[in-house]
């Protein structure tokens, strides 16, 4: 029926009570349509899941999680021999790759029925979105699961350049694995690959590990100091081990999900994402994960295809930032300023990230904060202390990344003494960029645009729990460049659209919420 498929948009409902203040859509995976909330992160593009009987506790509550994709009920799912890791910077993981059906829908889809592919995909209201086949990873352990806290995985909405896979074929194959696939995952344990010997199948070479190593501490001094440090024993706990043992593997890009539902036609390239907190509104400890997610503050939309049509989430113009390059949505941030204080400056990238980095700031819905790199966040304070000092000895305990787990007394702010935060970016211009026209003329060319934060966006109150607040604004990550995450804080408060389809590499869009 494929000559009945027609792009359309899909507004798709949103949470934040499972990921600590980041919004999670729910997916259908598999033959069984099974329920994955899955964190919407424009800072990946790996659509990944994790497999799990109970989840972790929602504020005070625990939850049987009857979301967690379960492979060996999947009649669907084909096994390849790719593998994956993702590593965000706080936390990651690693796991196979399978294939198998993924459904988006508007509602909640309780009809079985919507989500068999025999039907006719009809452009109709509230009829969910399939795709068969699509690429799936899925995470290898339960300590790399901890990376999402109460969610069930993560739906990355970035370009197709952060979704390697690696093909383990022919490693496996001359390892004597049949089939030479990688689920069964077979670097759950420790193990030393190069002494199995004609193992049928994966699982059986994990049980038979122990052997194995023994045999392995039998063998000469002079066979150990010849092995290859991939061929030692290793597993796939170990990430950054893991991750150089990948390296050496062929590298295959995947195609993302939403690029997939794009290039199969049905939805236009572009989403808005409506956003209104960035950390769990809490106005009763006893309140169940349910409760907390029926509350409005804790509720969004996702706008597969469009955004611009849906005048009833927005008001006024929308402002628009240029992407200045297709791995991350990366951004050009000028300078921020605190109230009426003089602008601060952003510097540009150092030299030596922009092979990887590319530009100064990133925007990104799967950060719940804004990470302003370490000279802006002192010149930021330095601006807050001038208007009053007050605000210092408030913002202190949020040096630590930990402080956002406790907030401070919320009674002790008063958000209308507070200023506004206005971000400047480089804005769109007419027509593609000229690669043979200076970066700095090209520059020139583009207007300013500001983005205004407001307290009640950079301070969430009654978070983490009743009573209290948490200060949204952070320092440099350890190990990260000297690039922003622009994370939730500066998108609430607006209708942002994410248009691929503009030049090249796209642009942001930013208007107001109504």
């Amino acid at each position: 029926m494929a000559g009945q498929i027609k792009a359309r948009t899909l507004k798709v409902p949103i949470t934040n009570v499972y990921a600590k203040g980041d919004y999670c859509a729910q997916l259908r995976l598999g033959s069984q349509a099974q329920r994955a909330n899955l964190i919407l992160d424009t800072g990946s593009s790996t659509l990944v899941v994790k497999q799990s009987a109970v989840k972790q506790n929602v504020v005070n509550h625990s939850v049987v999680n009857q979301n967690a994709y379960h492979p060996q009920d999947d009649n669907l799912l084909t096994v390849t021999s790719l593998a994956q890791e993702v590593n965000y910077g706080i936390g990651g993981w690693d796991g196979p790759v399978v294939t198998t059906r993924v459904a988006l829908c508007e509602e909640s889809c309780e009809d079985e029925m919507a989500f068999d592919k025999r039907l006719p995909h009809l452009h109709l209201a509230r009829q969910p979105l399939v795709l068969d086949a699509c690429p799936l990873a899925i995470v290898s352990s339960v300590k790399q699961q901890q990376t999402f806290g109460d969610a069930d995985g993560i739906l990355g909405l970035g370009y197709h350049h952060l979704n390697r896979s690696y093909d383990l074929k022919a490693y496996l194959e001359s390892h004597q694995y049949s089939p030479a696939v990688t689920y069964p995952w077979p670097f759950a344990d420790a193990i030393s690959l190069s002494d199995t010997k004609g193992k049928s199948d994966c699982q059986s070479t994990i049980n038979n590990e122990s052997k194995r190593q023994s045999d392995t501490k039998a063998k000469s001094k002079t066979d150990n100091k010849n092995k290859k440090k991939t061929e030692l024993p290793f597993s796939s706990e170990d990430l950054k081990q893991f991750k150089q043992f990948l390296w050496q593997q062929p590298e295959q890009d995947l195609i993302p999900y939403f690029t997939a539902l794009e290039e199969h036609g049905l939805t236009a390239n572009k989403f808005a994402f409506y956003s209104r907190r960035s950390s769990i509104h809490v106005t009763n400890g006893d309140l169940s994960p349910q409760q907390l997610a029926n509350d409005p503050l804790n509720r969004g939309w996702l706008i597969l295809g469009g955004g611009e049509e849906h005048t009833e989430l927005y008001q006024g113009d929308f402002h628009t930032i240029r992407v200045d390059h297709d791995i991350y949505y990366n951004v050009t941030l000028t300078s921020i300023r605190v109230g009426d204080q003089p602008p601060i400056p952003a510097p540009a990238l150092d030299e030596k990230y922009r092979k990887n980095y590319y530009s100064n700031a990133i925007v990104d819905t799967g950060a719940s904060a804004i990470a302003l790199t370490e000279p802006l966040y002192r010149a930021l304070l330095k601006s807050l202390a001038a208007i009053s000092p007050k605000f210092v000895p408030l913002i202190a305990p949020f040096k630590e990344i930990s402080a956002q787990e406790r907030g401070i007394d919320a009674s002790l702010l008063d958000l209308s003494q507070w200023p506004d935060i206005t971000f400047t970016f480089l804005g769109d211009m007419d027509g593609d960029l000229d690669e043979n026209k200076a970066a700095g003329t090209q520059n020139s060319d583009r207007q300013a645009v500001s983005i205004v934060c407001r307290p009640e966006s950079y301070w969430q109150l009654n978070a983490p729990g009743e009573g209290k607040a948490c200060f949204k604004l952070l320092s440099q990550l350890p190990n990260w460049p000297n690039q922003t995450l622009l994370g939730l804080p500066l998108l609430n408060d607006h209708l942002v659209i994410f248009d691929r389809s503009v030049h090249k590499t796209g642009v942001i869009r930013f208007a107001k919420q109504k």
